[in-house]
């Protein structure tokens, strides 16, 4: 019989001594070798063979008798070390420890579906660009909630393995009462170990599978014009045949006590799909005699430009003359409809999309990934403003390397009475450059449902889900990609009272043919490069995002000639350090501006 027969019946497989032949006895009248008749005191009947000293109780072992190896069990050194051990390896590599404790069958079906799992993940991510996919998956409702049902499956699953690989391993060995708590405790920590990041891995698909159905309406933007830039999300490549697509950001100062929205900041993203180039125009938000888009509802109310006697019609405000505006009454968010056409007017470039978000939200969003750090080179005031200095609470004193949380953070990119709009927008960039590059990674992660939570609930878009997708592709080609700045300063802007938007659209025009031309530069062969003619401006096209004819717009955009391009592209580093102010080659990398 094999050990492991013997462990199953309960048998002893302790080799026994042989008997010590009877001597001879035999009395006369015996024949030697012969049995004598046995009297029947001196019988053993069945029942007192069965309880003898080599037969194991009914109800079990004794206590003495735990310390004794059962029948198949490992030999006596394999104790409580032992056990241990391969409760360990057998929780981080599912089935070996199965394997030890003897359950070959089940043991090797479970490490094999580990190892092909493992496979399978070594798999996807050598496959292709493993961050492109990973944003993909996480942007995707049905992926995500699929990964929160598959995290609870297998986690359940692998506290099981390890449940059962404790009790075969304690089976192996017999152990003294205390060992065994010293086992079982393992065990359960390892269960323990196992649910933490099962929990995690759930809740923030979860978490983000909310946010992404939050932010993403299934019906993206309602209010959006029938020829705005759509991706074609079946393509291969959704942004294929696109010369431009323009993204109005919105910082706003919403809240409790004010009526409806006043966007603090305006940022035009205009950017270029087929290289990721963008040119990001930031806008002064008190511009007056703000143009609308052609045959809007705005330019039929203001055909001379939003302007008032008491010069409040600025173009932050004309978020909330719309609201009561008889012409965008129709409109689902008539404000925002109302600021796209003014900007769409102030720049000439056509707005397919927006994201708004509330800077109280922004403040959160710094808080969560614990602060920013930041250079100040002048005193800033917080509170109060030029008519009213005495309410002022405080101040922000000059120095490099400040590190701020998201209060400060804010009323260091907000604070404008002791400087002006144009030094506040060049600050905000600097802060949205800060959160880019500063976010670290392991804080992100661990306050994410913060994030999340912030972004939620402070956060707008009008980029549908069906077209998120196409949106991360695009979003990756910008991350590689050159991002220049053009702000329209005081040096550019001379009056702020009656603007030069034909000037404006001119510098947008040629910023954005700049841009296009080192994305050319970047990409073509030497041969192609030197005999490569202008793009010409992106804003004749019909997808280009411009708006031929925009109220007030009286000249088109100028057609750079050979001989400026070869200018452009061969200034020096002192040159692009300082620019003419008004020449559209002083937007600068977004890196440069802080």
């Amino acid at each position: 019989m094999s050990p492991a027969d013997a462990h199953l019946t309960g048998e002893d497989e302790t080799p026994r001594k042989p008997a010590e032949p009877t001597p001879d006895t035999t009395t006369d009248g015996e024949q030697p070798g012969s049995v004598g008749t046995a009297s029947p005191a001196d019988a053993a009947s069945p029942a007192e063979i069965s309880s003898s000293d080599d037969a194991v109780p009914a109800d079990g072992p004794t206590p003495a008798d735990e310390s004794v190896p059962a029948e198949g069990a490992a030999p006596t050194d394999r104790g409580l070390t032992w056990v241990l051990a391969w409760t360990v390896v057998g929780s981080l590599i599912p089935g070996l420890g199965l394997l030890a404790a003897g359950r070959r069958r089940i043991g090797a079906v479970v490490l094999g579906a580990a190892v092909l799992a493992l496979a399978w993940l070594a798999v996807w991510a050598l496959r292709g660009d493993v961050l492109r996919r990973g944003i993909s998956f996480a942007v995707d409702p049905h992926r995500l909630l699929v990964l929160a049902i598959v995290a609870v499956v297998v986690g359940v699953l692998w506290a099981l393995i390890v449940v059962l690989t404790g009790t075969q391993l304690h089976r192996r060995v017999a152990l003294a009462r205390h060992q065994k708590v010293v086992g079982w405790f393992v065990v359960a920590a390892l269960v323990a170990g196992i649910a933490a990041p099962t929990y995690s891995v759930t809740r923030y698909a979860l978490v983000q599978r909310d946010l992404v159905l939050s932010l993403f309406d299934s019906a993206g933007d309602v209010d959006a014009d029938a020829d705005v830039v759509k991706p074609a999300a079946v393509e291969k490549d959704p942004w294929a045949g696109t010369e431009r697509i323009n993204v109005l950001l919105i910082g706003s100062d919403a809240g409790a006590d004010r009526e409806g929205i006043r966007p603090d900041t305006l940022i035009v993203a205009s950017i270029q799909p087929s290289s990721g180039n963008t040119v990001l125009f930031s806008l002064p938000r008190n511009l007056e005699r703000v143009p609308f888009r052609k045959d809007s509802p705005g330019a039929e109310a203001w055909p001379d430009g939003y302007q008032c006697a008491d010069e409040s019609c600025l173009l932050n405000a004309v978020w909330t003359w719309a609201l009561d505006a008889p012409g965008y009454a129709k409109y689902e968010n008539p404000g925002l409809k109302a600021t796209e056409d003014a900007v769409t007017g102030v720049t000439g470039l056509k707005i397919d999309t927006y994201a708004m978000l509330n800077l109280k939200g922004f403040q959160d969003l710094i808080d969560a990934i614990g602060g920013v750090t930041l250079d100040v080179d002048e005193r800033l005031p917080i509170g109060g403003n030029s008519e009213r200095p005495d309410e002022t609470i405080g101040y922000i004193e000059p120095g490099d390397n400040q590190h701020m949380n998201g209060w400060r953070a804010l009323w260091f990119a907000r604070s404008r009475w002791s400087t002006s709009d144009y030094d506040r927008m060049r600050r905000q960039r600097c802060v949205i450059a800060a959160v880019t590059d500063q976010a670290d990674p392991v804080t992100v992660a661990r306050n994410f449902p913060k994030i999340a939570k912030a972004l939620k609930d402070n956060m707008s878009t009008g980029i549908p889900q069906s077209d998120i997708q196409a949106w991360v592709e695009l979003a990756t080609r910008v991350q590689d990609a050159e991002v220049t700045s053009l702000p329209f300063t005081d040096d550019v802007v001379a009056d702020r009272t009656d603007p030069d938007y034909d000037l404006i659209h001119r510098q947008v025009d040629k910023a954005i043919e700049k841009s296009e031309k080192a994305a050319v530069s970047a990409t073509a062969t030497p041969d192609a490069s030197a005999t490569s003619s202008p793009t010409g401006s992106p804003v004749s096209g019909s997808t280009s995002g411009a708006t031929p004819g925009v109220t007030l717009t009286t000249s088109p955009a100028p057609t750079v000639s050979s001989s400026a391009a070869v200018t452009t592209t061969k200034k020096s580093k002192d040159e692009k350090a300082t620019p003419e102010p008004t020449d559209p080659s002083s937007a600068q990398d977004v890196a440069e501006v802080c």
